[in-house]
């Protein structure tokens, strides 16, 4: 578990399970912010459950910050007084992602699976660099 307090919220991250699949393992995390009884999910093909700067990141850009279609009818942004915080609060958050970039940029690589070895090959990218900001 992992909490990031943004402004006067703080935004929760919980892993909750591990599925193996033919593709490796996808992770499933658990989305909690405070004063809200707002719950969304996230899933990660990702063999590590740790709740690092990575998954706070995403989080961050794919709950907050991202207005993708249906956003206001599925997670934490079907909560009004979500959206009104973070419509307050943008810089702020922003400013929290850039914190966690810099801190990812000192997470050592993730390691990646054949699939994804095969899809970089296809894309003529070495899949033996480091892939950052994918």
């Amino acid at each position: 578990m992992r909490e990031i307090v943004i402004g006067d919220r703080s935004v929760r991250v919980t892993h909750v399970r591990t599925e193996t699949t033919e593709y490796g393992d996808i992770q499933r995390y658990r989305i909690d912010m405070s004063d809200s009884d707002a719950v969304t999910h996230l899933s990660s093909l990702r063999s590590s459950p740790n709740v690092d700067a990575r998954v706070m990141a995403s989080v961050i850009d794919t709950e907050l910050l991202l207005d993708y279609e249906g956003s206001t009818e599925s997670g934490l942004l079907r909560d009004p007084g979500i959206r009104a915080w973070r419509n307050q609060h943008r810089p702020l958050i922003e400013e929290t992602l850039d914190r966690l970039s810099d801190e990812i940029q000192d997470l050592p690589p993730e390691p990646v699976s054949d699939v994804e070895r095969l899809l970089l090959r296809t894309f003529d990218m070495n899949a033996d660099d480091e892939v950052r900001d994918a």
